[in-house]
């Protein structure tokens, strides 16, 4: 199983956002160049507009700077829950 282990807390504005190493890369588009990374940042927060929940998952460098603002697979909508937001992507944590 793919793994993903916890790095440190970061700031990136509003929310909790957390940074995580992964055993296997995460894909996202640059440009319309695909590209990979082995760190994401996992951003807990509600949204001020609409009051929903949400766990999204962004790729980023080993930083924690944000690579792409697109959502990477297995964001959750209706929870705050890192966790759970990187095992909807495959990842155990650890």
């Amino acid at each position: 199983m793919k793994r993903a282990m916890f790095i440190k807390k970061i700031e990136i504005g509003a929310g909790d956002a957390l940074l995580y190493k992964l055993s296997d890369p995460v894909e996202f588009n640059d440009a319309g160049v695909r590209k990979q990374t082995f760190t994401v940042v996992v951003s807990a927060t509600t949204m001020p507009h609409n009051k929903q929940k949400v766990a999204q998952i962004f790729p980023c460098d080993d930083d924690g700077n944000i690579l792409s603002w697109q959502e990477a697979q297995g964001s959750q909508k209706g929870t705050l829950d890192h966790e759970k937001a990187l095992e909807a992507a495959g990842y155990e944590v650890m």
